[in-house]
């Protein structure tokens, strides 16, 4: 029975790792932040109808997903934000984490997102920096597939501290 059992739960294990190596790959380099194109004393927002799409930017290079909040719950995840009970139950989980690169004017993130079938697919969103608070999303690209999709999405910043810490498993 128990030999049973370990086989089972060896089965398990290795579908699941079988499953996580279906996650695409991020292609962007961590690359440092050093300039002053956009202020990251804060996170942008985006409100798609009443819902708030929020990312944190650091100066190592990597995004933290504030996740998808509905606008009446902005203040209670501000709070689970500054007491870090968002990023504790975030922070071993890989969509919550990518990586931003800034050329000049121009802005890049790629971060994963949730799939209904097999691993996590990884998006590329390319825009445009209006000024040190605010940039323009105008297109996507699953660039494993080649999948692509025109945006405009305006992000906003939004002074905020303290940030959370920008350690994770998933970007080194």
């Amino acid at each position: 029975m128990l030999l049973l059992f370990l086989i089972n739960f060896m089965t398990i294990l290795n579908a699941c790792e079988k499953f996580k190596s279906l996650d695409d790959e991020l292609i962007l380099n961590k690359t440092s932040y050093t300039n002053d194109q956009l202020r990251i004393d804060g996170y942008y927002y985006t409100q798609i109808r009443d819902i708030y799409i929020i990312y944190f930017l650091y100066r190592d290079g990597i995004l933290a997903s504030g996740g998808h909040v509905f606008e009446n719950e902005l203040n209670e995840y501000e709070e689970m934000y500054r007491d870090g009970s968002f990023w504790n139950a975030k922070k071993d989980k890989k969509l919550y984490w990518g990586l931003f690169n800034i050329d000049s004017d121009k802005i890049m993130i790629e971060k994963w997102y949730p799939s209904s079938g097999g691993g996590m697919p990884a998006y590329l969103h390319s825009g445009e920096i209006l000024n040190d608070t605010t940039f323009i999303i105008t297109k996507s690209i699953r660039l494993k597939t080649g999948e692509e999709k025109e945006l405009y999405e305006t992000y906003h910043f939004k002074q905020f501290s303290p940030k959370p810490d920008s350690t994770n498993n998933f970007i080194k």
